[in-house]
């Protein structure tokens, strides 16, 4: 066996410490994404602000970790919040609704007339209420009324028909209209007014004599 002289060198061969080299190098490249990998899933949610501690690798890299080590600086990193993203008005459903009513419809009138009693008429106490009757054109719709005014007062609340009846009058002469009215109580179409007479028979008038007998 050969044996190594005294004095020579006791350096390793070139290969070996260029396989260590090697090596190394590929040890650091896998470590630094671990590294990278840590401090990004040990991030805090959005909004935190969280600790982090900074330190120099063996190669001069800058590290981050969320565990301390003696020559690392702890600094701390507030991680923005996202932006929530504006609320979306939701439109409300529309209310249903059932077909429009004909009191719903605006109606125009284009005839309101009286035709009884005729105009100037006389009425006798004997005969009972006043009846009056109105043509209407169109008719009266759902919801309108037909109101008699009395020398330009209104009497009562109105009627849904295009008839009615007049009572408990005092003897005198009246001017009559009739005006339809919506069931907000708006004026929609006056007649023109007619004049009659109400009279009651008097008990002082004196009785007629029958006529005299030829001869007598």
């Amino acid at each position: 066996m050969l044996s190594k002289p005294v004095g020579a060198s006791q350096e390793a061969p070139t290969g070996y410490f260029s396989r260590r080299h090697i090596d190394l190098g590929v040890s650091m490249i896998s470590f630094r994404p671990v590294v990278f990998c840590l401090v990004v899933l040990t991030l805090p949610l959005p909004g935190l602000a969280t600790r982090v501690y900074q330190s120099k690798g063996p190669d001069g890299s800058t590290v981050f970790s969320d565990q301390p080590s003696p020559a690392a600086r702890e600094i701390d990193i507030d991680v923005p919040a996202a932006d929530e993203p504006p609320a979306t008005a939701v439109p409300k459903p529309a209310a249903v609704t059932g077909p429009p009513t004909e009191a719903d419809k605006t109606v125009a009138y284009t005839t309101l007339l009286i035709t009884e009693p005729a105009n100037d008429a006389v009425h006798w106490f004997a005969q009972g209420p006043v009846k009056v009757q109105a043509q209407i054109v169109p008719p009266l719709a759902e919801g309108h009324v037909l109101v008699p005014l009395l020398d330009g007062v209104a009497q009562g609340a109105g009627v849904p028909s295009s008839g009615f009846a007049l009572t408990d009058l005092d003897p005198g002469t009246y001017q009559l209209s009739v005006v339809i009215r919506d069931a907000q109580g708006k004026n929609l179409k006056q007649s023109p007014a007619i004049r009659f007479h109400f009279k009651r028979q008097s008990l002082n008038l004196p009785a007629r004599k029958p006529p005299p007998r030829s001869g007598s």
